[in-house]
Order: structure tokens, then sequence, then C-alpha cells
């Protein structure tokens, strides 16, 4: 790759950069000295081009550190304040939290329909899926439709009607450096998701079509969106300071962690716009992804998780709430999804794989395509939070996988 004439460079910067805060290596604690080691292993190997980690157990942080650069440049550091895109994370923190709030205030019946909140659902072939076949994976809807590929036309080139090159009244809605969106192309999506095939229901298959759709019934609901509603119950009130959506209202570019160089929808670098191209297209807001973090921000709902709901006095969720949608949905084991949150594998016959083999059953989080996870497990008060951007340059990338780096600094903690 074009990259790897400044892997020498990169990583002399990098042991300045990892070790910075302190004169010497020895220094370091001995959990972070193998922490380091783990990373350093993963940058090399080009599972991602730099990270941020904050690692909780028992009241109290083990790690907080950022690894590495923005780019396989090696020019700009990762620094703990710098924000990357969670995508699905965006599930956990934004879309499912928001549902459990609306789930705490409107007395909400998980067996009703969701054709009941999403009318246009009501003559289709999703008008009996229930609210929780689609928080738990098990509704039948296809994981996915890709929306940028009905952008072009068969010449190439973007059509009129859905993307422009100008900002203007038809299209207010910019979505990279140099696209604007069309101001309904929402309800685009949301009839390409009423049209989409379903498959069987009651079968775990992962689906991100109904997170798209949850902004809409927070609307009809409470009368606010859905940024507006996690904001008001969530994020204001907490002081969360960088977790948002749509970084470039609030923050400077180079604060921003870049993802891909998208060569299938926008044709350039994605720096500061979300990288799922249907939350792109859904103006950069959706339930299913476009949240961009930093593990600080991030660490505030995960201890409010680990509380029971409360936070410096003051109960944000009920308990029961947070009980309910964490713990596995089904008890025959055949679907490892909680609500809206995933679970870790318990195969029978050998121990939990996914994330690590020593979270336990109580555990939950979710991890997202660019490169994070976010893991939560009350039975050892702990939480990690990873962030990455492994899609860089290309989602073609995979050596995140195969270090297994996120496995193995869960089992370190949790080991120590």
């Amino acid at each position: 790759m074009q990259y790897k004439h400044c892997l020498t460079l990169l990583f002399g910067l990098m042991f300045t950069h990892l070790y910075g805060q302190t004169n010497h290596a020895s220094k370091l604690s001995n959990f972070e000295q193998k922490a380091d080691s783990i990373m350093l292993d993963a940058i090399q190997k080009q599972a991602f081009p730099g990270a941020q980690i904050m690692i909780y157990k028992s009241d109290s942080i083990l790690l907080h550190k950022s690894y590495g650069f923005h780019t396989y440049d090696s020019i700009q550091n990762v620094t703990n304040d710098h924000l990357y895109d969670l995508a699905s994370v965006t599930k956990i923190l934004a879309g499912t939290l928001a549902f459990m709030k609306l789930y705490d205030l409107y007395d909400i019946n998980l067996q009703d329909k969701v054709s009941k909140y999403i009318p246009r659902l009501s003559r289709s072939n999703k008008s009996s899926t229930l609210l929780l076949d689609v928080l738990s994976h098990s509704s039948g809807w296809i994981p996915s439709i890709r929306h940028h590929d009905e952008v072009y036309g068969e010449n190439g080139k973007l059509k009129p009607r859905s993307v422009s090159k100008k900002k203007s009244k038809r299209f207010p809605y910019q979505i990279s450096d140099s696209l604007f969106v069309f101001k309904n192309y929402h309800k685009i999506i949301e009839r390409r998701i009423k049209k989409s095939e379903l498959g069987e229901i009651g079968k775990y298959k992962y689906s991100g079509l109904w997170f798209y759709l949850l902004p809409q019934m927070i609307e009809s609901i409470s009368g606010l969106s859905l940024e507006e509603f996690l904001d008001i119950h969530f994020y204001n009130p907490l002081s969360i300071e960088r977790l948002t959506f749509n970084p470039l209202k609030k923050f400077p570019k180079e604060e921003i962690v870049p993802t891909e160089i998208d060569t299938l929808f926008r044709k350039t670098l994605v720096h500061g716009w979300v990288h799922d191209e249907g939350a792109a297209l859904m103006s950069g807001i959706s339930g299913n992804a476009g949240l961009f973090a930093n593990t600080e921000s991030i660490a505030v709902l995960l201890k409010l998780l680990l509380n029971n709901g409360t936070y410096n006095g003051k109960e944000y969720l009920k308990k029961q709430t947070i009980e309910l949608f964490t713990k596995y949905a089904f008890d025959e084991g055949k679907n490892r999804r909680g609500l809206g949150f995933d679970k870790p594998t318990i195969p029978s016959d050998k121990p939990q794989s996914y994330p690590s083999r020593l979270v336990s059953g109580e555990s939950y989080g979710h991890s997202g395509f660019t490169g994070t996870l976010v893991w939560v497990d009350p039975k050892y008060d702990y939480f990690m939070i990873f962030l990455s951007n492994r899609v860089h340059p290309s989602r073609e990338q995979s050596a995140i996988y195969e270090t297994n780096v996120r496995s193995k600094l869960l089992d370190l903690a949790l080991i120590e």
C-alpha cells in the first residue's frame, strides 16, 4: 500500500507518543506496559493508525490513553479529546438509550407492533413486527440496504433529485465536503425499508433498519427530534461535551479522526462526516449510526448504566429498565442479543468467545464497523471503551479482527 513507506517513521514517533507522559517506560505500571504492547503490535500490523482506550474497573480507571495517529502519514497524534466515528455503537448510546427513556416515560409495551408508532408500516409485510422483535434482531428484517447505490444513475453521475454539489433550500443538509442531500431523503429511506423483503420471524439475524425509523417514532411520541430528545434527557444534564451528531457543527476538523477514503459514494476522504452511508443520507442523524465521541464522554453514560440508571444522585433511567434491556432477550440461548444491546456468546462446549473469553453473562455492549467497541460488565464493576478508525484508508482493512486486539484488552483487564 502507498503508506507502507511511512511505517518506520510511524513506529519511531509512536514510541515517543506512547511514553511521552513519563520519563521512561519502566515507570509505567505492569498493566499499562502490557496494554501498550498489545496496541503497538496491532498498529504495527496495520489494524488501525491510532486509537483511544479507557478501561474502568472497581471504581477506578485502569487506563485512559491515546495511541498512534489520525492516519498512516504519522502527522497528527491522537489525543484524549479527539472524536471518533462510533458507527453502530450509536445503536446503544443514542437509539437504544432514547428508546429506554421512552419506555420509562410513556409506558410502552414491548409486545406492541412497530406499526402502532410508525403507521406507514401498517400496509406492509412488517405490519405485525413487534418492538421486541426489532430490538432483539429477530424480526426477519434484512440487515441493511445500500442506499448510496441509489444516488448515482447508470451514467455514473449523481441523480439530481437525490444529492447536489450546491447547498439550497431543496438540498440543505451537508453530508461531505462537497455534497448536500435532498431535504426529504429520509422519507425515501423509510419507503425503501417499508418495501424491503422479510425473512423468518423469530430467527436471529442482525438488522439495523429499524434504527433508521426510530427517530420518527421518538418524534411522534415526544414531539422532539432524536437529537433534541437525547440532549434534553441525557447529554446536556450530564454535561457531556464531546458526544454528538454532525461534529463539524461544534468542533474543528483537526479534532476529528478521519475514516475511509470512500470510493463508493462520496469519492473522497470521509473526515468529520459520518462513515455510514445510510446515516449520511439521513442528514447525519439516525439511531443506527452517526454519533462521534471521545472515551471520556462515553464513560459518563457507562457509569450511569453501571450505577443502575443514576448519576450524581439523579435518576436518568429506571433500574428495572436497564436490567430488562441488558439481559438476554430469550432464555433458550438461540439469540445472543439483549434489547438493543449485544451480549456475549456462550457456547455450551467451550468458553465465551465474543467479545472475550472472560466477560460474564451479565455483560453487554456493542461494536461498530469503524473499529469501535464499548463493553460493560456489572459483575466486575467494569467497562472498556475502545475507539479506532480501522476502516482507514479502506474498509478492506481486516487486521483488527486478525490481531483480536479488543478481546486481548478485555481479557487483560479482567485478569488484572
